[in-house]
Order: C-alpha cells, then structure tokens, then sequence
C-alpha cells in the first residue's frame, strides 16, 4: 500500500494493498473494505487523492479502476462499487457475465451516508449525493442529487 504523509488508517481490510494508494492528510475509518477482483491486473487499482475522509464500514468493490479526488468527504456506510452483471433472460442468472466500468469521483464532492455509487458513474467536482441515494448515471460538477435512483435537486 501507498500512503502519503499524515494519513491515518484505522481498523480495515484490504486483500490486495499493493493496489491501494492513499494520498496525504487522509483519514480511513475502522471497518473500511477495500476488495479487488483481479489484482494481478495493472490497470486495476483504488486511489484516493489528498485529504480523502472515508467514514467507518465503507465498502470498495474494484474490478477495474476507482479514483477519487483530493478534498472528499464518504461519509459512513457508503459502497462504491464499479462491477455489476449482465441480465439476458435466456441465461440462469448464476451464470451471467460480469460487467464493470470504473469509477471517477473528482475533488471537493460529499458523499453522504449509506449511498451507493454504482459502475460507469463520474461524481464531478464539487458535487454533493445526499445520505440514502443511489447513484447509478454521472453526475455533472456542482449539483446536489438525492433518491433512489439519484436525480438533481438544484446547483450547489
């Protein structure tokens, strides 16, 4: 694992450190989860940027890439996760290939409690998802979204 100057680390798992890189000045809470799908691929990692907050029990779920800016807050029970399943009906769905697509959140975003960001999704800078919502489509830079699936409320 990388991890830059100043930053704390409580109580958390990660199978495959070498694929974690924490920037400086952040703070990962007790019973953080950081998996990795493949990890003996190059191109799959998890990096927070500068001054990243993740709060107690987040989950990271990684087949691809997840990159998070600096100056972001993920507040607790958050689960970020870039990998989902295809759902042809003619396929038991055991047996459905596995999609992912990475995932971006850009500097200066709060994620609030217990919200899901799902694969393909791009948290532009300074946005704000409120407690509760799952985001599931990218999210332009200074906007406030909220719900299930998650939807504009108005510009920050």
């Amino acid at each position: 694992m990388q991890a830059g100057s100043g930053t704390q680390i409580g109580k958390m798992r990660c199978d495959w450190p070498n694929k974690l890189i924490l920037g400086s000045y952040c703070e990962i809470q007790d019973d953080v989860d950081f998996r990795l799908w493949h990890p003996f691929n190059d191109s799959s990692y998890i990096k927070l940027g500068d001054k990243v907050f993740i709060g107690h029990a987040c989950e990271f779920v990684c087949n691809t890439k997840i990159v998070i800016g600096s100056n972001c807050l993920i507040a607790s029970k958050c689960t970020i996760n870039d990998t989902g399943h295809e759902f042809n009906r003619n396929a038991n769905i055991n047996l459905q290939p596995i999609t992912s697509k990475e995932i971006i959140i850009e500097d200066d975003v709060w994620i609030g409690t217990s919200c899901v960001i799902l694969q393909g999704v791009t948290i532009g800078k300074g946005s704000i998802i409120a407690a509760g919502s799952v985001v599931n489509k990218s999210v332009p830079s200074y906007e406030i979204w909220a719900g299930v699936p998650a939807r504009f409320i108005k510009k920050r």
